[in-house]
């Protein structure tokens, strides 16, 4: 499991330099739209499906970091009040849950996108389906994450919350 663990830490971090990547062609782009629109009179007329593409893709990424974290937001003040075994429960719980909507999150998201494809979007002219297929990868990675952090917590490891909280 610690292998696995690490080389999917690897794809983590690959997620997260495309995030910041995506963040800074984000502010890059929304500032040159307001300066042409403003100083200059002439909007960039793409700038708006570029940065809700590159923000969709950013969400998405965004989700499955949390899941490879376990990091995604909990009621910690009811949890830390339960016995062991209630928490070992909730945790499984979580993971099962997690899991569930990254699959609901591939088979829908892949529907959606394959209708979506043939359509165009009006000022880039990309296809449409690029700001579906993010709701696709995430959920894949999401469910792998899901499906890696239910194994451990059934082979009896610690959850990566429990140990960044007690450090």
């Amino acid at each position: 499991m610690a292998n696995i663990r690490k080389y999917l830490g690897y794809v983590v971090k690959a997620e997260q330099y495309i995030c910041c990547v995506l963040l800074v062609i984000m502010l890059v782009v929304c500032f040159g739209a307001v300066v042409m629109r403003y100083a200059f009179s002439k909007p960039l007329v793409w700038s708006e499906e570029v940065i809700l593409t590159m923000l969709i893709w950013f969400g998405f990424l965004c989700i499955s970091i949390g899941a490879f974290g376990d990091s995604h937001i909990a009621i910690e003040g009811a949890y830390n009040l339960l016995p062991a075994q209630a928490k070992k429960g909730c945790d499984i719980l979580r993971h099962v849950l997690l899991l569930g909507i990254g699959c609901m999150m591939v088979y829908f998201g892949w529907q959606v996108f394959k209708i979506n494809m043939m359509k165009r979007l009006p000022a880039t002219r990309w296809p449409q389906g690029v700001q579906y297929f993010p709701m696709v990868f995430g959920g894949v990675l999401t469910s792998v994450y899901s499906l890696l952090n239910l194994v451990e917590c059934f082979a009896g490891k610690k959850d990566s919350g429990e140990e960044e909280t007690r450090s």
